[in-house]
């Protein structure tokens, strides 16, 4: 499943009113997103307006074509549409800007082979499990 994380920028005198609208979604929109395959979807908006969101989908086309597809996507936008600055006439889901991602450690992770886990584990002062204590007490 791909990770996406994109930015838009909310308007520094609509933060409080983007925060409380977003405490309370709309329902119906909020099983448009998880039918249109957006999974683990969270916003996160720091006090400068930027806001970063983030979520998993199996297919990013797809997942926006469906939202695109229906009539609470397009109310919600129309609404949204004000809070942010830099969007040209477009609506937030057409305007936002989707980051590269250049790191992901669970990726890293998985690719080091068990050998090198192992001896990570034993510079960073882990037990060494591979030899046994033959000596009696």
């Amino acid at each position: 499943m791909r990770r996406v994380c994109f930015v838009l920028r909310v308007r520094p005198d609509r933060l409080a009113e983007y925060r409380q609208r977003h405490a309370a979604v709309w329902p119906e929109m909020l099983r448009a997103l998880h039918a249109a395959g957006w999974h683990d979807y969270s916003l996160f908006l720091h006090d400068d307006g930027l806001l970063v969101g983030h979520f998993r989908t199996e297919d990013l086309a797809a997942s926006l074509a469906a939202m695109e597809a229906t009539d609470v996507n397009a109310r919600w936008q129309a609404e949204m549409a004000p809070f942010f600055v830099g969007l040209d006439g477009r609506r937030p889901d057409e305007g936002f800007v989707v980051l590269d991602e250049i790191f992901n450690l669970d990726a890293q992770l998985a690719a080091l082979d068990d050998t090198t886990l192992d001896r990570t584990a034993l510079d960073n002062g882990a037990p060494d499990n591979t030899t046994l204590d033959t000596t009696e007490a």
